[in-house]
């Protein structure tokens, strides 16, 4: 008798963990009905996110590329969409003659192109749009360098994919192109040698590129929450 209630609890022992990890991997509830499967409602999820960007064509110098770190949260308005509010700091070296930093609040409309099933599915394209307000700063190089400023805003638009690594947890590699709205802050170097800042309106296409990598986890729900 007491060996057979050994066995049983060394059995308990064995099949207890793996159990716990089925557990843990089975985050997302759905009910399968015949050969359909209804995936649970996704609007209301919460989640966090740090992200870092790359910023191409500063200042309209393709050599002056940027780098970035910023965070955001994301909240889930229905199944294929999802909403991005953020803030990022980028910096960049003009021509080694001056240094620029960008400062950008905003928010993005993500819109998945393919229904995520609970973020069951391990790749999810999407599409966003959205505006920010930007902040930039130029110091030209030196201990007596001039520096200028200017306050305006901009619209982008890309493309992304999620590698959702679990329901929860997700990679994201977005590109986005960002246009200035309003004047242009810019560095101007002289015949004699001499720079200067000079605010100029923007009447081209000028902006930036960026391409941002970010890890995201989903928190609570605010709404359609499990009964």
């Amino acid at each position: 008798m007491q060996y057979n209630i050994r066995q049983v609890v060394l059995c308990i022992s064995v099949l207890l963990p793996a159990l716990q990890l089925h557990a843990l991997g089975d985050t997302t509830a759905h009910l399968r009905l015949g050969d359909r499967i209804f995936y649970e409602k996704q609007g209301g999820n919460f989640s966090l996110g740090m992200r870092n960007t790359i910023s191409f064509f500063n200042d309209g110098d393709p050599k002056a590329i940027g780098t970035g770190i910023g965070g955001h949260f994301r909240l889930q308005v229905a199944n294929r969409v999802n909403t991005e509010f953020y803030a990022d700091v980028f910096s960049s070296n003009i021509r080694n003659k001056a240094h620029r930093y960008d400062y950008h609040i905003g928010w993005s409309v993500m819109y998945y192109f393919i229904d995520p099933k609970a973020f069951e599915r391990k790749f999810t394209p999407y599409v966003l749009a959205g505006h920010c307000f930007d902040q930039t700063v130029i110091t030209i190089n030196g201990p007596n360098g001039k520096s200028g400023s200017r306050f305006s805003s901009e619209v982008q638009g890309g493309l992304g994919l999620s590698y959702n690594v679990t329901p929860k947890f997700d990679i994201s590699l977005t590109t986005q192109y960002g246009f200035h709205l309003g004047k242009e802050l810019e560095l101007e170097e002289h015949a004699d040698g001499t720079m200067t800042i000079e605010t100029q309106r923007n009447t081209g296409w000028q902006g930036h590129l960026m391409i941002s990598i970010s890890a995201n986890y989903k928190i609570f729900k605010l709404w359609n929450r499990k009964k």
